[in-house]
């Protein structure tokens, strides 16, 4: 009804650092005045945060997209966004008509189809998840993401080609996540947890 905020619906797809992602975009749509519901079909924003490390997963990715599209309101936009959009964001709007949205973290999005809306108030462009805050955890434990991207070049991989080099967060901002999770334990995950801090040798004295 006009007037009340957008209900948005996430689904997340993939490993425990895009987990991490989609709580920090819930967290950033949250702010934006809308609210969460459980229910696909009751969204007026649904949003799937896609894998794309096999093909398996992209397979998975692509399923659940369709699904999403048939159980969604005919009034409601469908948001991709997650590695599958930042590595096959072009193809993804060719072969996907269904997709309202095809949204990159940290990229320029690509718009499809219908009318396009922003996930966020944050321009895409400059949209960094990293250090974005979260929302208290439901559970007693948490994961938290302690650097983003890759410098490694293995060739089974294309994380670097679109999460771009290595980003170490800095030890502040990692214990302010952990205090608004208000968790007793923490998992740290990266892309390449060993070398967390390799990038700011003068910070954190790697």
């Amino acid at each position: 009804m006009t007037g009340q905020p957008k209900r948005f619906y996430v689904e997340t797809l993939g490993c425990p650092k895009n987990q991490v992602d989609s709580e920090k975009l819930i967290g950033t749509m949250l702010a934006d005045g809308l609210t969460a519901t459980d229910d696909a079909s009751e969204a007026d924003v649904v949003v799937v945060n896609t894998c794309a490390f096999i093909e398996d997963a992209r397979r998975e990715s692509i399923d659940t997209i369709l699904a999403l599209d048939e159980k969604r309101a005919e009034s409601s936009r469908l948001v991709v966004t997650g590695c599958m959009a930042e590595r096959y964001g072009d193809e993804l709007a060719s072969a996907l008509p269904e997709v309202d949205l095809v949204a990159g973290f940290g990229v320029p999005v690509v718009p499809v189809g219908r009318t396009t809306i922003p996930v966020s108030s944050t321009p895409i462009p400059t949209f960094d998840l990293l250090n974005l805050p979260r929302q208290k955890s439901s559970v007693p434990w948490a994961y938290v993401k302690i650097d983003e991207g890759c410098d490694r070049s293995c060739g089974f991989c294309a994380i670097p080609s679109f999460r771009g080099p290595q980003r170490s967060r800095d030890v502040d901002a990692i214990l302010a996540e952990v205090d608004q999770l208000q968790v007793t334990e923490i998992v740290l995950v990266a892309q390449d947890l060993a070398s967390y801090g390799k990038d700011r040798p003068d910070e954190l004295g790697a």
